[in-house]
Parts: C-alpha cells; structure tokens; sequence
C-alpha cells in the first residue's frame, strides 16, 4: 500500500490545529533574510493537501504544489476550486521530477525530506530541488533532529477527534532503527460510531531522522551553500536535544 493512500481521507481531520499561517509567516522571514531579490515563484515539494500552497498563494506567490500522493492532490484541488485560489497542484515524485521551469524558492514543510529514506533518495531529491532553483533561490524545509529523537525516544500515541456523532481515532507505534537512521511510524485509525466500527486503515509511513554533519555534507555535495540549521521555525539559536525538528535554510549555488 503506498503511502497516505487511505490515510489521505483523515489528514486535515488529524492536522486541523497546525499552524499553517505561521508557518508560511516564518517562510516570508526567511525569504525576506536571505533572498537578494523579492521572491515571486514557489516550488512546494510535498505539498499534500495544500496546507502551505493555498496560504502563500493568498498571499500573491505563484505556488506550484507538488506531491506524489494523488488522492492528498486532489483535496488540495478541492479547496482551490472551492475558495477560487491560483494555486497549480501537480503529481510527482521529488526524486525525479522534472518540471522544466525554475522557481524563485523551494519549501519542502512538514518534514517531506524524511520521506527520502537512503542516501541515494536523498541526494536525488536535492538534485530535483537544485534543478529547479534560479540561481541564488531558497530551499526551506524542516527535519527530524537525529539527536533529539535517541535523546528523547518515539513513544506510542494516541489522538482522538471528535465529529459530530463519530470519533476518529488515531494509535501511532513507532520502530526506531537506529543504525539506518529511520522510525516505521504504523499507524492504525479507526472511524467509530456508538461502539460500532465504521472505518479502519492501517499504514506504515518510514522517516528519516538527521545529523547536522550529514544534511551540510549532502547540501553541499549537490550545489547548495547552507545559511542556517536551527530549532524548527527559528532563524536563531543552534539545535539542541529538545528539538524534535529542525529548520535548515539553504541557497543554490
């Protein structure tokens, strides 16, 4: 089963109280810091249901959201039909994509760099990110803290919502692997009426967790000079083991 394939039917219901405004506040500061010029076009990588994308566009970006799950593409399709934003979403997979135009910044939110799991995904999507980029364009995106997530240890989760006469409800055990670098998140969620079950799925979503050595190394090594690794939607400070994420900001060279 690939990856947010039933799952893509829960997402926003389990993401409703993430901060998209303040995420994409944090991005305009970081464009504003770093860029030499205004930033006009944005390549979000990632893109799911267009968290990101439909909040920039708002905002007078040119957004073209790209993500390799069909079904979170077209709830974000959705929602642009639904409010009439300008926002184009395209299916892809980050490693290869190929969209023969470049952009003025590439974000790639919500940890979408954990999904490329080995060091040849890695440094693949880098290549797709730095074919895209004018030269001098932002790549913004954000990570799991490799010291922070052995520091602290994944633990099992559960979280529940609340609607209407249902509940959904959402049990997450995570594996960690500590010599390849991954935690296999199995997610089990179930839809429930009353004591009656209505709906349940069950999907395996493997992340990546990262070092600070390696994330310059691979940034470098593929065309791309690092401004700054801090706590997540922070422009200051160093990472330490308290933060689970991390932002890193980077330039095409």
């Amino acid at each position: 089963m690939k990856v947010f394939e039933n799952y893509a039917n829960f997402y926003d219901t389990f993401y409703q109280d993430k901060d998209y405004k303040a995420e994409c506040d944090f991005l305009e500061e970081v464009f504003k810091k770093y860029t030499k010029s205004p930033v006009k076009t944005i390549l979000d990588l990632g893109c799911g249901t267009g968290g990101h994308s439909l909040i920039l566009a708002q905002r007078s970006y040119e957004v073209t959201g790209v993500d390799f799950s069909e079904k979170m593409l077209e709830i974000g399709r959705n929602k642009v039909r639904e409010e009439d934003i300008p926002v184009k979403f395209l299916q892809g997979d980050l490693r290869s994509l190929n969209l023969k135009k470049k952009f003025d910044a590439a974000t790639a939110m919500f940890a979408v760099m954990g999904y490329q799991t080995s060091n040849e995904d890695v440094e693949n999507t880098l290549r797709s990110v730095r074919r895209h980029l004018n030269p001098g364009g932002l790549f913004v995106f954000d990570v799991w803290f490799g010291p922070a997530v052995l520091t602290q240890r994944p633990t099992d989760r559960v979280k529940v919502i609340e609607s209407g006469e249902e509940r959904i409800i959402r049990v997450a055990q995570p594996v960690v692997d500590i010599i390849n670098h991954v935690v296999q998140v199995n997610y089990k969620v179930m839809r429930i009426s009353g004591d009656k079950i209505l709906e349940e799925i069950k999907e395996s979503h493997l992340m990546r967790f990262f070092f600070p050595q390696e994330l310059t190394y691979f940034l470098q090594k593929n065309g791309f000079i690092v401004h700054k690794i801090a706590p997540f939607m922070s422009l200051n400070g160093e990472p330490t083991t308290n933060d689970w994420n991390i932002s890193i900001t980077v330039e095409a060279i």
